[in-house]
C-alpha cells in the first residue's frame, strides 16, 4: 500500500491553518472593538456585584466602596449591620440587581450608574423565623480627569486624559418612578399593636431610640413602648448587657434633630408613606452597645419594634 507523502499534505495542512488563522483574526476585528467599548460596563457591573456580594455576607465592602460610603458605616456592614448582632438573630442578606442605567448617551460616557437592587433578609427573632424584603437603588460614580489632578464630572465635549475606577457611593429608596405606584416592601414580622404608643413613639427607628433615650436620661430606667416581647425588654436585652451601664452612657436623642442621632450602621432606606420600611435599623451607643430596631406588622399597620440590645463586640 502506498503511503501518503508528508510533503504532499504539507500545503493542505498550512492552507487550513492560515484559513483559521484569518478567520480569527476576522472575528476579533469585529469583535474586539464592541469588547472593548463595554469594558466600563463590565467594570460597573463587577464593582456592584463584589460590592454587594461582601456587603450581604459581612465581608470586605469598603473596597469597592467610595470613601464618602466607608465614611458613613463606622463598623460592620451597610446591609447586614454589626456583625455580632447579625449572629445572634441568625440574620443573612441576599439580593437580586437589575441591570446598569447609566449618565450618559453610553458607559464608556458615564461618570454614574444605579441599579434596582431587592435584598432579602431572612432572621430568627425570639425563637421565630422569619424574612423581609425592601427594593433600594444602588448608586455607583467614577471620577473623570482632564489633564490634571481635579476629579471631575463627566463632560460630553471633551476627552478625558484619565478616568478613574467605579466605587458604590450610595444606597438610596427608589422613586415611584423606579417601582412603579404599587411597588411595597414585604414583612413576616408581627407584634400586637400598641395603641396610640405605636403611632407616637413606635413610627419609626429614631422616634423609637428617641423615646428610649428619654427614658433612661430623663427616668433612670431603660423603658419603651416598642420593646418586642416582654414590655420590659428583658426578651431583647442580651444577659452581657449592664442595664445601668447603659442608662449612664445613653446620649440625648432628638428624632427632629439628624445631628443628635447616633451612628447609623444600616444604611437601607425607608419610606413609611409607602409602606417601604428598613428591615432592620442599628445604632451605636457610647462605642458600646448596638440597638437593633426591625420593621413589624400590627393589626393597626407597620410599626418599629426593638428587637435586639447587646455590646459591641471587639474587633468589630
Amino acid at each position: 500500500m502506498t503511503q501518503p507523502s508528508p510533503q504532499r499534505d504539507r500545503p493542505s495542512a498550512l492552507i487550513a491553518v492560515c484559513a483559521l488563522v484569518s478567520a480569527v483574526a476576522i472575528c476579533a476585528a469585529l469583535l474586539l472593538p464592541g469588547y472593548l467599548r463595554d469594558a466600563p460596563r463590565r467594570d460597573a457591573d463587577s464593582i456592584l456585584r463584589s460590592f454587594l456580594d461582601d456587603a450581604v455576607a459581612g465581608g470586605d465592602w469598603r473596597s469597592t466602596a467610595s470613601e464618602l460610603m466607608q465614611s458613613v458605616v463606622p463598623i460592620g456592614s451597610p446591609l447586614r449591620g454589626e456583625n455580632s448582632t447579625a449572629d445572634a438573630l441568625r440574620l443573612t442578606v441576599t439580593y437580586d440587581a437589575g441591570d446598569l442605567e447609566f449618565s450618559g448617551d453610553s458607559a464608556a460616557d458615564s461618570d454614574v450608574a444605579t441599579a434596582m437592587v431587592t435584598l432579602h433578609y431572612s432572621y430568627r427573632i425570639l425563637g421565630e423565623r422569619g424574612s423581609a424584603a425592601i427594593p433600594q437603588k444602588v448608586w455607583l460614580t467614577r471620577p473623570f480627569y482632564y489633564d490634571d489632578d481635579e476629579p471631575q464630572r463627566a463632560d460630553a465635549d471633551r476627552r478625558p486624559s484619565a478616568v478613574g475606577p467605579w466605587r458604590v457611593t450610595g444606597i438610596t429608596l427608589p422613586t415611584a418612578n423606579d417601582l412603579g405606584e404599587s411597588a411595597r416592601g414585604d414583612y413576616q414580622l408581627t407584634s400586637d399593636a400598641r395603641g396610640a404608643g405605636d403611632d407616637v413613639y413606635c413610627y419609626s427607628p429614631a422616634k423609637a431610640l428617641s423615646q428610649l433615650a428619654d427614658s433612661a436620661r430623663i427616668n433612670g430606667e431603660l423603658a419603651s413602648s416598642c420593646f418586642l416581647g416582654a414590655p420590659d425588654g428583658s426578651d431583647v436585652i442580651d444577659d452581657d448587657v449592664d442595664v445601668s451601664e447603659l442608662i449612664d452612657v445613653f446620649p440625648s436623642v432628638d428624632d427632629a434633630d439628624p445631628a443628635s442621632m447616633p451612628a447609623e450602621l444600616i444604611r437601607v432606606e425607608a419610606d413609611a408613606l409607602r409602606s417601604m420600611r428598613a428591615p432592620f435599623s442599628q445604632y451605636v451607643i457610647d462605642d458600646a452597645f448596638v440597638v437593633t430596631f426591625a420593621a413589624a406588622k400590627t393589626d393597626d399597620g407597620m410599626s418599629t419594634r426593638v428587637v435586639r440590645i447587646q455590646h459591641l463586640k471587639e474587633g468589630q
